[in-house]
């Protein structure tokens, strides 16, 4: 017993040393990972050799894909190297305004800049200073203004940029680089899905022969289709805005280049200035008012006389259908009092009549008496 029990203790120790050892050969096996470059897989160890050994297996050599592993360790440590941003889609946009002293000049200049370099207008707004509805003073001072939104190609896009900055004082200029990479990656997977499955439903389609089936199948192929449609045409966009880049450029008309104010208003002044354009805010309101009164007077008058027509109309209709009310009502009442009066005449005349009745009968009962008693003696 006690050498079989031995055995036992034998053979449970080499099944544990056997399964330890198999999972730290697991562990220093080599793991995988997929070459964006080539579309292969290579492997590596996680053993712990000397570097030659990871450099044999491909680690740090030139030729392996280390773009995974580099944007873990770069992700470990809190920052991303530049190799790992995708920049193939990229799209730029600016802002900028612009004074200029001569603005007829300023505007033939960047109308012609922006053909050079091939762009086009997608919007533009032309102002000639005379705004604000204050077009009744012929001798207000005017300050024309320009802007619009163009399209530039993106590889003319720092140099247009530079060459509308040259056109006058530039004032303000802010710039925006929108990363569309990983948006254009995503969609194109999605169109690949969305693609697959619909030769997936077209085949299906051609050999169903059951309507009730077909009918179900058309209808997912359609929102498969139009889905299709929707990625395509966002892709088709992305594709124009990276090849063209936005330029939103605005240019105003001045008289002299002021860098820094001529002086700084202290409160009394900001307070002046305050009440002076409420009030001339309040006077504006008011004029505005009258305006808007003489203007709409001739509709206003209009509108009345429709009023006084349309309640006139309705009054004497009203006084119509009153009056006609009262004489059915009074010609009512005149032919109950008839009624009641004929009733009366006919009851009295039946009272009589039947009093005559009465008399007669005992006027003949009597003479019939008599004749009676004569008879007798």
């Amino acid at each position: 017993m006690k050498k079989l029990s031995r055995f036992r203790l034998l053979v449970t120790a080499a099944i544990s040393v056997l399964m330890l050892a198999g999972c730290s050969a697991s562990s220093d096996s080599a793991y995988f990972s997929v070459n964006s470059n080539e579309g292969k897989y290579t492997s590596g160890a996680f053993s712990s050799d000397s570097p030659e050994s990871y450099e044999s297996d491909g680690y740090y050599s030139d030729e392996a894909d280390t773009g995974d592993y580099a944007a873990k360790n770069d992700e470990e440590s809190g920052s991303l190297s530049a190799d790992a941003i995708q920049k193939e889609m990229l799209v730029y946009s600016c802002n900028m305004v612009v004074d200029t002293l001569d603005f007829d000049m300023s505007l033939n200049s960047f109308k012609n800049t922006l053909e050079m370099y091939g762009g086009f207008i997608e919007k533009e707004n032309f102002n000639d200073g005379g705004g604000n509805g204050r077009w009744y003073y012929e001798d207000e001072e005017k300050w024309k203004g320009y802007s619009a939104t163009v399209r530039i190609p993106s590889k003319n896009y720092d140099a247009f940029c530079n060459s509308a900055g040259d056109l006058g004082d530039l004032r303000s200029k802010t710039s925006n680089v929108e990363n569309l990479s990983q948006e254009y990656s995503d969609l194109s997977t999605t169109l690949e899905i969305y693609e697959a499955k619909e030769q997936r439903y077209i085949s299906l389609l051609a050999d169903i022969t059951e309507d009730e089936y077909a009918v179900e199948i058309e209808r997912e192929l359609t929102d498969i289709q139009i889905k299709i449609a929707n990625i395509k045409t966002r892709m088709n966009q992305i594709s124009t805005d990276v090849a063209y880049s936005y330029v939103y450029f605005t240019l105003n008309e001045v008289k002299e280049y002021v860098s820094v104010p001529a002086k700084t208003d202290t409160f009394l002044d900001r307070l002046g200035n305050t009440l002076s354009n409420a009030g001339s805010g309040f006077l504006v309101f008011l004029e505005g008012l009258l305006f808007f009164l003489i203007y709409t007077v001739p509709y206003l008058l209009l509108i009345g006389i429709v009023v006084f027509v349309v309640v006139s109309t309705v009054k004497k209709r009203r006084a119509k259908k009153l009056a006609k009310m009262q004489a059915q009502r009074e010609q009512h009442e005149k032919q109950v009092m008839e009624n009641a009066k004929n009733q009366a005449t006919n009851a009295v005349s039946s009272a009589s009549s039947h009093a005559e009745q009465k008399s007669s009968d005992t006027e003949n009962k009597d003479s019939s008496g008599d004749s009676s008693s004569d008879n007798k003696s």
